[in-house]
C-alpha cells in the first residue's frame, strides 16, 4: 500500500487509515430484500465511506455486499450523512 492510498489526516479521529477503492457495492436491510447499488468510495478495517444518489433513504443499519456472489457481507451502522455520501462503521 502506498502513502497516497492510505493517507491519515491528523484531524481524522479514525484509528485505521482509509484506502481509496471506488468500486461498486450493494446494500439491503434484510436477506432477500432488493439490493440498492452504491459506490464504496474508501474503506478501512473498521468502516467505509459510501456514495449514493439519495443517502437520506438509507436505513441506520444494513448489510453491505462487496460482490454480487454474496461472499463478502458486512453489517454496518451509519455514523454520519452528507448530501451524497454516508460513513459507516462495520459491526461484523
Amino acid at each position: 500500500m502506498s502513502d497516497i492510498d492510505a493517507v491519515k489526516d491528523p484531524k481524522d479521529a479514525r484509528s485505521d487509515p482509509r484506502t481509496t477503492v471506488r468500486r461498486c457495492g450493494w446494500l439491503s436491510r434484510t436477506k432477500g430484500e432488493q439490493l440498492l447499488e452504491c459506490v464504496v468510495w474508501d474503506e478501512s478495517r473498521t468502516g467505509a465511506r459510501l456514495a449514493f444518489d439519495a443517502p437520506g433513504i438509507i436505513p441506520d443499519t444494513f448489510y453491505l455486499y462487496m460482490s454480487l456472489d454474496f461472499t463478502s457481507r458486512r453489517y454496518c451502522r451509519v455514523v454520519w450523512r452528507s448530501d451524497k455520501q454516508i460513513g459507516v462503521e462495520f459491526l461484523s
